[in-house]
């Protein structure tokens, strides 16, 4: 069975701790509050048709996903945001069915980030 394709940059993390002189535990804490927020807007957005609030909480998830590399995930914000914009729906919603099946993993890999020393 082949490997899960990685998530993240963990290394990024790394890096961010030196910069900006904080732990682990607060770094992946804020990234998972602002992608979980991010997601619960994008669902929201789509719920109530407001596209423009789903381009804008896509954008603000890309921005977090950048800081560490989350590659998998970033394709399918950027899908997203673009599909929003753009004023496709269709599109959108079937960005948001891949961000389902994507963020999970994510999420799981930036909870064993903060737990590694």
């Amino acid at each position: 069975m082949p490997a899960a394709e990685s998530q993240l940059d963990v290394g990024r993390i790394t890096e961010l701790q030196a910069l900006l002189g904080t732990d682990r535990e607060a770094i992946v804490g804020t990234l998972l509050t602002e992608l979980t927020n991010a997601v619960a807007r994008i669902n929201e957005g789509l719920a109530c048709g407001d596209l423009d609030e789903v381009a804008a909480a896509a954008h603000a998830a890309r921005n977090s996903a950048l800081m560490i590399d989350a590659q998998p995930v970033l394709r399918v914000l950027r899908q997203l945001e673009t599909c929003a914009r753009n004023n496709e729906p269709e599109g959108a919603l079937a960005a948001r069915a891949r961000l389902r099946r994507t963020w999970p993993r994510l999420r799981r890999q930036l909870e064993q980030a903060a737990a590694a020393r």
